[in-house]
């Protein structure tokens, strides 16, 4: 069996401008994920911790974790969080809504517990971002897997939770800033009934009326808005 990893690579090129990730299966018959990234390929365990390894015997470091956190445990609590993000978003890019969910509830249990009981040698601007990533995923996954089922109301509560928490962590301002936020609201917009079809045809018809007239900057705007619909 060659080591050399030229082939493989070659079968499923890198492409810059655009996220690509995969589900297989491993020799053994288990379920991986592989993300293609600029320099190689990344896999991901399905199941546990998405580098298999079982830290200090347990299935996760959170699994076997004690307050008050030192400097090393917190360090490693932190990079846990990173782990799962990253088969978190890989999930979410295959449709897997609801394993997402799931990574996303075990970062927030992560993030909190930094947040919260880290060592004053991280300080708050290493233990707030994860945080916030913890809640946008959690909130988002379960959106997601809520409106695969047409459970609008569902999808609508996960995102209302995310949001009220983010204003309970985040001043005015920041809230107002703060990108997470941002990908929450959109999604909620989403969420807007769509606007009955009169309505859509009143906007139709304004549009080839701003054709008519030349005013095309104003027919742009009008179909973005019946895009939106």
């Amino acid at each position: 069996m060659t080591e050399d990893l030229t082939t493989l690579l070659a079968r499923w090129p890198y492409r810059p401008d655009e996220f690509t990730a995969r589900a297989t299966t491993a020799d053994d018959g288990r379920s991986i994920l592989q993300i293609r990234v600029e320099l190689g390929i990344l896999q991901l365990e399905v199941d546990g911790r998405p580098d298999g390894q079982r830290p200090g015997g347990n299935t996760t470091v959170l699994a076997g974790i004690a307050t008050p956190l030192t400097l090393g445990t917190a360090r490693a609590l932190r990079d846990e969080i990173t782990q799962f993000e990253y088969r978190a978003q890989t999930l979410l890019f295959l449709g897997e809504h609801a394993a997402a969910a799931r990574d996303g509830d075990h970062m927030l249990k992560c993030s909190r517990l930094l947040h919260m009981h880290a060592p004053d040698e991280l300080g708050p601007a290493t233990c707030l971002p994860p945080l916030l990533r913890s809640i946008m995923i959690r909130a988002r996954a379960s959106a997601e897997a809520a409106m695969a089922t047409s459970r609008t109301d569902l999808a609508k509560l996960a995102l209302d939770a995310g949001l009220s928490e983010f204003k309970s962590l985040l001043p005015q301002d920041q809230f107002d800033q703060c990108n997470e936020v941002h990908l929450l609201q959109s999604m909620q917009d989403l969420l807007i009934p769509r606007l009955p079809s009169s309505q859509r045809a009143e906007l139709r018809d304004r549009i080839r009326e701003a054709i008519a007239a030349e005013n095309y900057e104003l027919a742009a705007i009008l179909r973005d808005e019946l895009k939106l619909m």
